[in-house]
């Protein structure tokens, strides 16, 4: 008896809390841990995660995240439009608004597609400005919708004019913002910054359009000196645009290829 009173007094401590965790540890794995849950509501029960309340919160969160970013794209095309709308004011052609309704990420310099067509006027080499400048022309149309050829486009050629020299010449597209202007002739008279327009000898576009300004020169280039010139539309990132129904006078072109 002496042995085990020695026994308990050294060991039972130990062998009690030893029964007791081994109970507790296999009430949680047979309860899945409810009994723990169950516990804690009886002593606190605000201890306890209520997933109704984050839910709630979480939803709440998210709902004004929402309403947040809806406002911020609704007053930024809301600043788009009354910039649209006071350039057509401004002017004396016959201008239409029309929204980017469609634009390939593998092609996004190069084409658009428009809300408008033939049942609202548009026609095929239309011109397509935007405010800062020229977009592009009218390519195809459907009776809803048109694809427009952006100037950012390898394939586009618009007749350009540099304002301050009146010096000509033709502004390819780079698939970026930026063109290249190349001249007809050797000129040595440019200037980081001077203004580019569209010229009075094209055939397609209308005279003084603005297309950009002058960021880079290079006046040896054989056989005649280039410009890279930046568009002062933006074309990286255009939501709406504005199309002159006014086509350019048949005579007038023909004139002008004669001069």
């Amino acid at each position: 008896m002496k042995f085990l009173y020695r026994w308990w007094q050294k060991y039972g401590n130990q062998l009690f809390w030893g029964i007791l965790s081994i109970l507790v540890a296999w009430q949680i794995y047979l309860t899945q841990g409810s009994f723990i849950s169950e516990t804690l509501y009886h002593i606190y029960p605000s201890w306890l995660f209520n997933p109704q309340i984050d839910r709630e919160a979480l939803y709440q969160q998210s709902t004004i995240q929402e309403l947040s970013n809806k406002i911020v794209i609704l007053e930024t095309q809301n600043q788009n439009l009354k910039k649209i709308a006071n350039y057509i004011d401004k002017s004396s052609n016959k201008l239409v608004p029309a929204r980017i309704i469609g634009r390939s990420p593998d092609a996004w310099w190069q084409v658009i597609t428009i809300d408008i067509g033939s049942n609202k006027g548009i026609k095929p080499n239309l011109v397509v400005m935007s405010v800062g400048g020229l977009v592009g022309r009218v390519t195809d149309v459907t009776p809803n919708t048109s694809r427009v050829l952006l100037i950012s486009d390898y394939n586009s050629r618009v007749g350009a004019t540099l304002s301050r020299t009146g010096y000509q010449g033709f502004i390819k597209g780079q698939s970026t913002h930026i063109g290249l202007m190349e001249f007809y002739a050797k000129v040595g008279d440019v200037k980081i910054g001077d203004v580019v327009k569209t010229s009075n000898i094209s055939t397609i576009f209308p005279p003084d359009i603005p297309i950009g300004k002058v960021i880079a020169i290079d006046i040896n280039k054989s056989p005649a000196p280039e410009a890279q010139i930046e568009f002062t539309a933006p074309i990286d990132f255009l939501d709406w645009v504005i199309v002159d129904l006014v086509e350019k006078s048949p005579l007038i072109d023909v004139l002008q290829n004669k001069k």
